[in-house]
């Protein structure tokens, strides 16, 4: 899954991905301002800290995502406006956008249309996405409305799909959400073969000063979702030794890096959820959506397993770490065993028993 980070120009957008991009083991280079930039970033997962102490495996795999950094924006004036829709389709091919806005002032760096404000900056930003699913609604209009004058076997198809283009287009221009035009689950489908923007799930970061990081408000900005951070002190701790993030950490009042928050958040918004496998040989963290059923999470691991589904012998961490080991969640009664059906849920310890 793609996380793309987008925002105004001097944002400090850059900053904060070399940051998350060092959660990863990753170091960019960010001499090219122009281009985009991609990071594989791990998940940070308290779990497997703690099942790695257990079972001492011969390595630990948290689960992952993708971070794009995308050039910022300048939608001032025709040129930048233009420069920016180039990156629609990096963006339609991301599975989230999370909005980065300046909330800092400085004289060092030139503010964005020379204001400092995040509110108006998320407006606009949302307005482009806008404009953006506008422009791909409104070119498919005009191509239905050319095909349906031909004789096809498939007018009566294109026919309902105009009338369809033509309702996301009313919501578009009342500024609604594309979802309320939507009327079947026929039509939410072939929806999602357009990657509208608008549609995207959405996180704003309001980048702030070092010094107005403690107690920051977390307050949706333009009925978006919040997350205050300072990208420089994000940039700080990432170069920091492990061995001194901790006491840099609790000197900010915090137990856990914003870079850290921002990554379990996306996580969170694209609705995907964890399950552990555990062993000597390795303790891994598995992704799957949210509301999966045991042969899908199986089917991650290998096809083979979720061919063969016998049961899911699971139990949750809490339980496992509550009993100490999985000899005393047994005892205690915590080890279930699950059939196809049973729904996954986040912190799942599974082994999967299969026969092929």
């Amino acid at each position: 899954m793609r996380v793309a980070l987008i925002g105004p120009v001097q944002s400090g957008k850059s900053t904060l991905f070399a940051a998350v991009a060092a959660a990863g083991g990753s170091h960019v280079d960010l001499s090219r301002p122009d281009q985009p930039h991609l990071a594989v970033v791990k998940v940070p997962d308290e779990r497997l800290v703690w099942l790695t102490e257990q079972y001492h495996p011969q390595k630990t795999t948290p689960a992952e995502l993708e971070f794009l950094d995308l050039p910022g924006f300048d939608l001032s004036d025709e040129a930048g406006r233009n420069r920016a829709k180039t990156h629609w389709p990096a963006m339609r091919n991301s599975d989230m956008l999370v909005l980065v806005v300046r909330a800092f002032e400085g004289a060092a760096v030139a503010a964005y249309r020379g204001r400092v404000d995040p509110q108006a900056d998320v407006q606009e930003l949302l307005a482009e996405l806008l404009f953006a699913d506008l422009d791909q609604v409104t070119g498919r209009i005009a191509k239905l409305e050319a095909s349906i004058k031909k004789p096809t076997a498939k007018r009566d198809e294109y026919l309902r799909e105009l009338e369809l283009m033509k309702r996301l287009e009313a919501a578009l221009e009342a500024e609604k959400p594309i979802s309320e035009a939507i009327h079947s689950d026929a039509e939410g489908k072939l929806v999602r073969s357009f990657a509208f923007l608008s549609q995207k799930p959405l996180l704003v970061v309001k980048n702030l000063s070092e010094g107005a990081v403690r107690g920051a408000s977390e307050e949706a900005v333009g009925g978006v979702e919040c997350l205050p951070l300072s990208a420089k002190i994000e940039e700080e701790i990432a170069e920091l030794p492990s061995e001194e993030r901790g006491v840099f950490l609790a000197d900010l009042g915090v137990s856990e890096s914003a870079r850290d928050r921002l990554i379990r958040a996306c996580y969170r918004k694209l609705n995907l959820v964890s399950f552990l496998t555990t062993g000597e040989d390795e303790v891994r963290a598995w992704t799957i959506p949210a509301g999966a059923d045991a042969v899908t999470a199986a089917g991650e691991i290998h096809s083979d397993i979720a061919r063969g589904f016998i049961r899911a012998e699971t139990v949750s961490y809490d339980d496992l770490r509550a009993a100490g080991d999985m000899k005393a969640a047994k005892a205690a009664g915590k080890i279930r065993l699950e059939g196809k059906t049973y729904v996954v849920r986040d912190g799942d310890i599974i082994n999967f028993r299969f026969n092929v």
